[in-house]
């Protein structure tokens, strides 16, 4: 059975990637998690729930016009999913993503527990603790 090969292929990973001064770090790390405790309180509006959806769709596609992107692609998903998804799947399945999924998601990976962080730089003497991490 394939999940006895690869017992992994539920787990994933969500990053948030910046760039900012030392002096910013903070103000920085503040905003993104205000950020996780709003998209847990509130559903993304209609208007930028289809702005994403419209930029990862369009990703999609031009992320098929290079052929790595494309065999990679297809690797990820036979080791996945053992099967081809087509576009036209991915798309349904994007256009099927509802703000109240979003939010369910949210609520339920945006916990304190969950959360790591990373800073890399000439930090001064910075920290940044496990409590200062609530969302």
């Amino acid at each position: 059975m394939y999940s006895d090969l690869n017992p992994y292929t539920d787990t994933g990973c969500m990053m948030v990637c910046a760039g900012t001064s030392v002096e910013s770090v903070r103000k920085l790390v503040d905003s993104v998690l205000k950020e996780f405790i709003e998209l847990k309180q509130n559903p993304v509006p209609d208007e930028e729930l289809r702005r994403a959806k419209d930029h990862l769709k369009g990703s999609l596609m031009l992320s098929l016009e290079s052929t790595s992107s494309r065999m990679s692609n297809l690797a990820r998903q036979e080791m996945h999913f053992k099967r081809f998804f087509t576009l036209d799947e991915l798309v349904e399945s994007i256009e099927k993503v509802t703000a109240a999924d979003v939010q369910r998601v949210a609520q339920t990976f945006f916990e304190q527990k969950l959360i790591a962080l990373t800073v890399l730089g000439n930090l001064d003497g910075l920290k940044i603790g496990r409590e200062d991490l609530v969302c």
